[in-house]
C-alpha cells in the first residue's frame, strides 16, 4: 500500500497544473544565467531581488555595455570586482554560477587597462610549446579565482576552417585544426578545473566554417559546415571531461531544416546527446542575439531552446529589456500549459545540481606513481587472475563506507601512502596495495577526490575492479551509527553525479553488504578464504542515502 501511494504521489508531483508556483519559479530560476548593469550591489538591487526570490542559476559579468562600448558595465579593477563577486555570494542561498567571457586575445573582460594580467589569442597560444602555454592558462585561472569567477565561458573549441569568417577566425579565438584544439583547449580546461571553475566548449556544433556573425543576425553554415566541427566535441566527452557545453545560433539545414543549434532538439538531443553521448549541461548562447531574437518571440525561444535539451538560458546584454521575472513568467505559462513539461524542468535542474557537486569536489590526491600501478596490478593478477596492461575499471557499481577513524587528516594519512600501512597484518598478508578509495567525505559533507574513479582502488574485496569507493570519516570504534546529516546529503549528491556520470552503473551497497554480492559477475575474488566482517556504513545511513536515490534505479545486492 504504501509503494502504491508513493507512485501515486509521484505521479501527481509531475503534473505541472499542482506545482507549488514558487517552487516552479524557483527551479526556471536555476535554468536562467543574467546580465545586469552597476559596478557594485546591495539589498536593494534588483539582480539581488531575483537572486534572492528565484535562485538563479548565475550571472555573467561584462567590463563594457553591450549598445554603447564606451560605459563601463560591471568591472573596473580587481579590487572592485573582487568585492562585487564577494557580495553578490552573499545574497545567494544556493550554488551560484558567477560567470565571464574570458577566453583571451580580444575576448578579455578582465583587460590589463583594469589591473588584470594579459592572456594571449587561442591562435597565439597553440603557436608555444605546451608546457608554456600552461602557465598562461595557470595564471589565469587563479586570477579568475582570486577575483571571485566560479565559471568561464571558454574554451573556444570550434575549428579555423573558413578564412573568411570574422567572429571566430579573424578574431583569433580558435587553436586552429582538430588536434590543436584538443590539446590546447585541454590544457586550458585542466588549469580551470584545478581552481574549481566551470569550463564551457563553445560553440556547438561548430562556428568556425559561418560567414556570419550570430551576434548580428541569421547564420547559415549548411554549405560551409562539416562533421570534422564535432571532432573535439566527440574527443572531450568521450573522455568525460567536460563541464557545460554552449550552443551556437547556427543554422545548418543538413542537421536540422527548421531551427538554428540553439533551438533544434535535433541538434541538441539527437545529435549531442544520443549520438555523442554528452550526459552534463548544455547553456545557450544568449538568447537575445539577433541570429534568433529577430525571428522568434520570446516565448518561441524559450519554449523551443528548452524542449531541444537546452538546461541553461543565458540573457546576457539586456538588449531586449526583458526581466529576469518576465522570463520567469513566460517559462512559467509554458509550463502551466504544457507546452514544456514539467519533467524537462527537473531534468535540467538535476543536471545543474550535478554540476555544482562536481565543482564543489576538493582535489586531494593520493600518492599515485608506477609504484602504485603495479601493486595494483600484482593484485589483480593475485585476486582476479586477470594480466592487465592499466587499472582502468569500467565501472558498475558504487560501495560506501566508514572510516571508523575520526579524525579527517589521519585518515587521509593512513589512505595516502601506496604500500599498506603497518598493524592491518590480515589484509597485509592478501597483497601489499594500500587500501583506499576514490573519495573521502568529511563530516560537515566536504567531499574530496582522492583518485580517479575510473582506476581501481583497493576498498572492497572482490568488487574493486568495476567499483567506485566513498568512504566517510566516521563509524568510531567501527561500531557507532554516527555519520552526519551532511555526509547523507553530500552522499545522495555524489552517487547522482556519478551515476549521471558513469551510467552503466548498476548497483548501490553499503560495505556491510558486499557477501552478497558473490553471485553476480561483479565478484571476481578467487580466493575463498579472503573475507572480512563489516558494518559500515551503517544500515540506517544506508536507509538515508537509497530514499532519495530511489528514482536512479539503482539495485541493491
Amino acid at each position: 500500500m504504501k509503494f502504491i501511494t508513493l507512485l501515486f504521489l509521484t505521479f501527481f508531483s509531475l503534473n505541472a497544473a499542482t506545482i507549488d508556483e514558487e517552487s516552479l519559479k524557483k527551479e526556471i530560476g536555476h535554468m536562467l544565467v543574467v546580465g545586469f548593469e552597476g559596478f557594485e550591489v546591495d539589498a536593494n538591487s534588483s539582480i539581488v531581488k531575483d537572486i534572492q526570490n528565484y535562485e538563479l542559476g548565475g550571472v555573467i559579468l561584462f567590463d563594457r555595455l553591450y549598445r554603447d562600448k564606451t560605459q563601463g558595465k560591471n568591472i573596473a579593477s580587481p579590487q572592485q570586482l573582487q568585492t562585487l563577486t564577494a557580495t553578490l555570494k552573499t545574497y545567494a542561498t544556493k550554488p551560484l554560477l558567477i560567470s565571464i567571457d574570458q577566453e583571451g586575445g580580444k575576448v578579455a573582460r578582465l583587460k590589463p587597462s583594469y589591473g588584470f594580467a594579459q592572456v594571449p589569442s587561442a591562435k597565439r597560444i597553440a603557436a608555444l610549446p605546451q608546457e608554456e602555454a600552461r602557465e598562461i592558462y595557470k595564471t589565469q585561472a587563479k586570477m579568475l579565482k582570486e577575483n571571485g569567477i566560479n565559471c568561464d565561458f571558454a574554451p573556444i573549441v570550434d575549428l579555423a576552417i573558413e578564412p573568411k569568417n570574422s567572429v571566430i577566425v579573424g578574431l583569433e579565438r580558435s587553436y586552429g585544426d582538430e588536434a590543436a584544439v584538443n590539446t590546447y583547449a585541454a590544457i586550458f580546461m585542466q588549469e580551470l578545473a584545478r581552481e574549481n571553475i566551470i569550463s564551457v566548449l563553445k560553440h556547438f556544433p561548430g562556428h568556425g566554417s559561418s560567414l556570419g556573425d550570430s551576434h548580428a543576425g541569421y547564420v547559415d553554415v549548411s554549405n560551409t559546415w562539416s562533421e570534422r566541427e564535432l571532432e573535439p566535441y566527440k574527443h572531450f566527452i568521450q573522455t568525460n571531461a567536460v563541464d557545460m557545453i554552449m550552443s551556437a545560433h547556427v543554422f545548418n539545414s543538413h542537421l536540422d531544416a527548421e531551427y538554428p543549434a540553439t533551438l533544434s532538439y535535433n541538434t541538441n538531443t539527437k545529435l549531442l546527446r544520443e549520438q555523442l553521448g554528452y550526459r552534463g549541461v548544455l547553456i545557450s548562447d544568449d538568447m537575445q542575439m539577433g541570429a534568433i531574437s529577430k525571428h522568434y518571440s520570446l516565448k518561441e525561444r524559450v519554449v523551443l531552446a528548452i524542449n531541444s535539451g537546452v538546461d541553461i538560458l543565458l540573457f546576457g546584454n539586456q538588449l531586449e529589456f526583458h526581466s529576469t521575472k518576465d522570463i520567469i513568467q513566460t517559462i512559467y505559462d509554458a509550463v502551466q500549459s504544457g507546452a514544456i513539461a514539467h519533467k524537462r524542468i527537473q531534468e535540467a535542474n538535476e543536471r545543474i545540481a550535478n554540476l555544482h557537486t562536481k565543482n564543489a569536489i576538493i582535489q586531494k590526491p593520493v600518492h599515485f606513481s608506477q609504484k602504485r600501478i603495479d601493486l595494483s596490478k600484482e593484485y589483480i593478477k593475485t585476486h582476479y587472475d586477470m594480466n592487465v596492461s592499466n587499472i582502468d575499471i569500467e565501472p558498475k557499481s558504487i560501495v560506501l563506507h566508514w572510516t571508523s577513524i575520526m579524525d579527517f587528516e589521519l585518515c587521509f594519512e593512513r589512505l595516502k601512502a601506496e604500500e599498506i600501512v603497518e598493524g592491518r597484518k590480515y589484509i597485509q598478508s592478501a597483497g601489499a596495495l594500500n587500501v583506499s578509495a576514490h573519495f573521502l567525505v568529511n563530516r560537515d559533507g566536504s567531499i574530496y577526490q582522492l583518485m580517479p574513479e575510473n582506476l581501481m582502488a583497493r576498498h572492497t574485496i572482490g568488487l574493486n575492479y568495476s567499483a567506485i569507493g566513498i568512504e566517510n570519516i566516521g563509524g568510531q570504534d567501527n561500531k557507532a551509527e554516527d555519520l552526519t546529516q551532511a555526509q547523507v546529503e553530500a552522499n545522495i549528491r555524489l552517487v547522482r553525479y556519478l551515476k549521471q556520470k558513469y551510467p552503466n552503473i548498476e548497483y548501490l551497497l553499503g560495505h556491510y553488504e558486499y557477501l552478497k554480492m558473490q553471485n553476480t559477475p561483479l565478484w571476481l575474488e578467487k580466493d575463498a578464504n579472503y573475507r572480512t566482517a563489516k558494518v559500515d556504513p551503517g544500515v540506517q545511513f544506508m536507509a538515508s542515502v537509497r530514499k532519495d536515490v530511489a528514482d536512479l534505479g539503482l539495485k541493491r545486492p
